[in-house]
């Protein structure tokens, strides 16, 4: 189909229809959530750069939403004129149907009858929003060579597939782009949801206090500081403990997806969850890997779900499947390019000497491994054990972003450490040359054997200072061990 063929006014009427604040003048009320996560303040502040501002993230992150809203302040803060702005969904193949040159074609259309200006001489800066980009055919060289025109665009772009953004950005837009890893809701987004009243106090906690105390412990690594930092956060939000003891057991059981705010029919949350991860294995990795079997990856993944959290060896996944060795190997890097799980390897005294093969396994979204194990019910929450595993679950992924927000430019990696006797502790991590290690128990009381595997490791591991425990309600310190409740460190990420 040459240019003139292009079919300006179908494409046209598709584009009216994914951009309502073209005749409304703003975003349709339910496209939109009335709470704005941590994620939303830097996309925004993103806008004012030149470069290619990439979110990429899990299905069902809000990733959608949160562009939405973006859109929104553009136009009502910002005072943005509506036909300024453009937003485009490829997860929508009708809109590429019969197109030679999809995006070109879109602009096209675009620009000849809503914006009815050329890219070349744009009066005002003009807003590009491509939801799932992956879905347009080259996308990473399309939008290099719409880069390197220098026309007055801001392009933002989203993806569910971490693997063909990577993989695209090394190719074509090497300097080119801003990438946005965006996970589901952290603990301090659903509270402060859940607890708007005292969103404001609850952030000057988080952030005010807490976030900025652990960054002065980084920086001095006095356990004194960082103790009365938690000391101060506690009391600052003491009157709201028990509720934020209640939102976080809630958090334990379906985690932070979105769509699940404020639900607490759990069959229905649950459901929801299932559906996110069919679409990941049967949209995004048959796509992106051309897996052709997707009922093994189901079944791997609920092996994984049965025993996250644990040391899992290839060989006996691959005794479990009925799959060799370098296909198990192969299957678990799908999963965690599309963020279903995630790996913590044993921790030798050196990170560079560290054993990649001995892994701990995580789903990374608890909410995903308890509705695959049929556990995201009630019934959770009177079970200790299941509930001690998703604490720890929920305290890694937490502790990986934690120090993903101190150091974007390097990707977290996390380690566990287990003795000759079994004592181990659950996770350790560098962040800005400091390496931490956590011990959870989550339990009413703590005890001295309690504290056993953290003391054990600091011996061994002197350039170590200091651990943390994280518990259901303790906070305090003994000797070089600084305890404290999940729920107040979860506000710290």
């Amino acid at each position: 189909m040459n240019q003139k063929e292009v079919p300006l006014d179908r494409i046209r009427r598709a584009l009216a229809n994914q951009n309502p604040w073209w005749s409304t003048g703003k975003v349709p009320l339910p496209l939109l959530c009335s709470y704005k996560r941590r994620d939303f303040y830097p996309l925004m502040g993103n806008l004012v750069d030149e470069r290619i501002l990439v979110i990429t993230g899990p299905r069902r992150a809000g990733k959608t939403t949160i562009m939405y809203q973006m859109i929104d302040e553009l136009l009502s803060a910002k005072q943005i004129e509506p036909r300024r702005v453009l937003f485009v969904s490829f997860d929508y193949p009708y809109l590429l149907a019969n197109l030679d040159r999809p995006f070109e074609d879109i602009l096209r259309a675009y620009t000849e009858t809503i914006l009815k200006e050329s890219l070349e001489n744009l009066t005002e800066r003009v807003y590009i929003f491509l939801d799932e980009v992956y879905s347009l055919p080259e996308w990473g060289k399309v939008m290099k060579g719409h880069f390197d025109r220098k026309t007055r665009t801001k392009v933002i772009v989203s993806g569910s597939s971490s693997p063909d953004i990577i993989a695209e950005a090394a190719r074509s837009l090497v300097g080119r782009i801003d990438r946005h890893l965006m996970l589901q809701m952290k603990f301090v987004d659903v509270v402060c949801h859940d607890l708007n009243k005292d969103r404001d106090r609850i952030k000057e906690a988080s952030l005010g206090l807490m976030r900025k105390g652990f960054e002065a412990f980084l920086a001095k690594s006095n356990l004194k500081t960082l103790t009365s930092t938690y000391n101060d956060a506690f009391n600052a939000l003491a009157n709201l403990e028990d509720e934020i003891q209640g939102i976080l057991l809630d958090y334990l059981v379906k985690d932070g997806y979105p769509e699940n705010l404020g639900v607490t029919d759990f069959t229905k949350c649950a459901q929801a969850i299932v559906t996110s991860v069919d679409l990941s294995i049967y949209k995004d990795v048959m796509r992106v890997f051309k897996n052709r079997e997707p009922q093994k990856i189901e079944k791997l993944m609920a092996v994984l779900s049965q025993s996250s959290g644990s040391i899992v060896a290839s060989n006996t996944l691959s005794d479990t499947l009925g799959l060799n060795y370098r296909t198990v190997e192969r299957y678990l890097s799908h999963l965690e390019a599309v963020y279903l799980v995630t790996a913590s390897h044993a921790y030798s005294g050196s990170l560079y000497k560290s054993l990649p093969k001995a892994r701990k396994i995580y789903v990374a979204n608890v909410g995903v491994r308890n509705a695959i194990l049929g556990l995201l019910n009630e019934r959770l929450l009177e079970n200790s054990v299941e509930l001690g595993r998703c604490a720890e679950a929920v305290a890694h992924d937490h502790i990986k972003r934690l120090a993903f927000c101190m150091e974007p430019t390097r990707e977290p990696r996390t380690y566990y450490w287990r003795d000759r006797r079994g004592n181990e502790v659950d996770i350790i991590v560098e962040i800005r040359g400091r390496r931490i290690p956590f011990d959870v128990r989550f339990r009413e009381t703590i005890d001295k054997g309690d504290l056993k595997a953290l003391n054990l490791f600091l011996a061994e591991n002197p350039t170590c200072k200091f651990g943390i425990l994280l518990t259901k309600r303790k906070l305090g310190v003994d000797g070089k061990v600084l305890m404290v409740p999940l729920w107040l460190f979860l506000l710290t990420c």
